[in-house]
């Protein structure tokens, strides 16, 4: 069997990065909310601007479409990257209520389109039942509303690591490796993404993972603060960029401050180097984080940014990837450093992944 490093070098970087993008949909939706039209009863799409006004008075169908359409707009507006990280819980606010307005709009356009263009010989019940455009709208709202179904209200046992870092400890589900998991105080309103770490097979606990969370904003702070006892969680664990690191033989993974936690979650069972870069990590994250980094490499790059000031990470890590033969890297940082990162390291020819802050 031939070595399958010879066989389509280009190729084989190109599907792990179709891989990695799993919120291609990010990409796609905002063209495809402008260029879809709803059709008015008489099967034409939206009118002209010039006499939209007036047709609004005669045709409902056609006020709900330019509501619609606006609400559209606006969800698209704040998904403007620069808004979103500014104003995010207002974006998360505004992407969530908008689209589910959108959706009522849309079942009650429906409704209106097939009462008005159904034969006189059929009785409403009859044309609802076979528009196929029923089918699709009940096939839309109920994945939307899956992920609702298994919203709860779950116990979590809170260590304290410092008054910089807390590990939330949970039995609710079991997570596998490069999985993160949904958590909130006001399900309605917010939502925070952490990437889990799986218990170790040695532990007495049958079930569980665990997350780690840094201070990095108000509702990090009130965590560390007033470690929860219950917190809302929603859906399953879901795979994030972590999950890549199974489509490589020997990685180089880094992390920097909490970013240890998704790093710990996947330790992949292949050849592997990780490079943590954080202030005092011994008294930030303490010994059980300390001593989970040496177990998954005994060889780890661990490097205290309040000691020896801040390191250059792409050329620690064009080391490693030469100590261990290492086909890629995968780096859980901020997004600054995630670019430097991995815009260096794909200029060097070398696969290089990170986050794309789209949520």
């Amino acid at each position: 069997m031939s070595d399958p490093k010879q066989n389509s070098p280009g190729a084989k970087p190109m599907l792990k990065r179709l891989y990695y993008q799993s919120d291609l949909h990010a990409l796609l939706r905002r063209p495809i909310i402008l260029a879809t039209g709803n059709p008015t009863p008489n099967g034409s799409s939206i009118p002209s601007w010039g006499n939209s006004f007036r047709l609004c008075n005669r045709n409902p169908t056609t006020a709900l479409s330019g509501i619609a359409l606006a609400m559209l707009v606006g969800m698209v507006l704040s998904a403007y990257p620069t808004l979103r990280k500014l104003y995010h819980d207002k974006f998360e606010a505004i992407h969530r209520f908008f689209g589910w307005s959108v959706l009522v709009i849309v079942w009650v356009q429906v409704m209106l389109t097939v009462r008005d263009n159904k034969p006189p010989h059929q009785s409403l019940g009859e044309a609802v039942v076979c528009s196929p455009e029923l089918w699709l709208l009940i096939t839309i709202t109920t994945s939307i509303a899956t992920s609702w179904t298994l919203l709860k209200k779950v116990p979590v046992d809170s260590e304290v690591l410092s008054d910089h870092a807390l590990r939330l400890h949970f039995q609710y589900t079991n997570a596998i490796r490069g999985s993160f998991i949904r958590l909130s105080e006001r399900p309605l309103l917010e939502w925070h993404s952490f990437a889990t770490i799986p218990i170790a097979t040695n532990e007495d606990q049958k079930r569980g993972c665990s997350v780690i969370v840094s201070r990095a904003g108000d509702w990090t702070s009130r965590q560390i603060s007033k470690p929860p006892t219950r917190i809302w969680v929603r859906g399953i664990p879901t795979m994030g960029v972590m999950r890549v690191a199974s489509l490589f033989r020997s990685v180089v993974l880094i992390g920097t401050g909490s970013g240890i936690g998704p790093l710990l979650g996947h330790v992949p069972p292949c050849r592997l180097r990780l490079i943590w870069s954080t202030p005092s990590p011994l008294k930030t994250f303490g010994h059980g984080i300390l001593d989970s980094v040496y177990k998954a490499d005994p060889e780890a790059v661990v490097w205290d940014t309040r000691e020896n000031g801040r390191p250059n990470l792409v050329e620690i890590a064009c080391h490693a990837m030469q100590e261990i033969d290492a086909e890629a890297v995968i780096i859980i940082s901020n997004e600054t450093v995630t670019r430097i990162v991995v815009g260096a390291m794909e200029r060097k020819g070398v696969p290089a992944f990170g986050a794309i802050w789209d949520s």
